[in-house]
């Protein structure tokens, strides 16, 4: 069936991606003409040690007791410190949800990247279905009172406490320093509920530099494909972050809680 809703998809003329998926979906893409359209770049950044303790006592079979003492003494000093950059006339704000202002920030974007514009409506249902359990931080980033950018986290507990995912993180035209002072505002924003680990992704060098400057440990990446039935030299990089696919309802349900 999901082959037959993809067909379907490929007669539109719309542009068209996929950001990762199963080895069957990887295989069949390419068969049906779809592009390499780069990659996008998972980052995770352990704070509490909780996840990496357990990843060490998979890999090396250590009690993670013994992981989370490891990660305390040796770690956990480096990975919680951030960029100290200092932006002129800059401010940060908490917001509500996804304000007129942030699609303008879309619409002004005219860089190389193409962009995909947030849902009001989906990030309105996201809020609305997962009491109690799940929050959104939304940031509001201002250089000298102007709108610069924005990000929105979804923070929510797990079986080894709370776990931040940085699900968008944008900037019109946007510097490394800019992405950077944006990725180091939004973790210390999220520091309260002492998440064990804080997600994220990117496609574009700039973000993805941002990410690793903030101490992010880069985990794997995952092709970006696309259908475009148009000229090639019109088929332009994309901004994705980890609000791709399924990632936005993950987890679910952890039967620990």
């Amino acid at each position: 069936m999901g082959v037959r809703v993809m067909q379907a998809m490929m007669h539109r003329p719309e542009f068209i991606i996929a950001a990762g998926g199963t080895a069957d979906t990887l295989k069949l893409l390419p068969r049906l003409k779809w592009r390499l359209h780069g990659e996008l770049v998972k980052f995770t950044l352990p704070l509490e040690g909780a996840a990496l303790s357990m990843h060490f006592k998979r890999r090396f079979g250590l009690p993670t007791s013994v992981g989370k003492a490891i990660f305390k003494v040796s770690m956990k000093p480096w990975f919680q410190a951030r960029p100290k950059l200092t932006i002129e006339g800059s401010d940060v704000s908490v917001g509500s949800d996804v304000e007129p202002e942030i699609l303008k920030l879309y619409a002004s974007h005219t860089g190389e990247a193409s962009v995909r514009v947030p849902s009001t409506r989906f990030v309105s249902w996201l809020r609305s279905g997962f009491p109690n359990r799940v929050q959104f931080l939304s940031l509001y980033f201002r250089i000298r009172d102007a709108l610069r950018g924005w990000s929105l986290t979804c923070i929510y507990r797990t079986s080894l406490g709370w776990e931040a995912n940085i699900i968008e993180l944008f900037a019109p035209h946007a510097s490394e320093d800019v992405y950077t002072w944006m990725v180091s505002e939004t973790v210390g924003a999220i520091s309260s509920y002492r998440p064990d680990r804080v997600l994220a992704g990117a496609s574009v060098p700039s973000l993805q530099q941002a990410f690793h400057r903030n101490r992010f440990i880069r985990r794997r990446a995952v092709p970006i494909q696309a259908w475009w039935t148009g000229p090639a030299d019109l088929l332009h990089p994309i901004h994705l972050t980890n609000e791709t696919g399924d990632a936005l309802l993950l987890p679910m349900i952890d039967k620990a809680i």
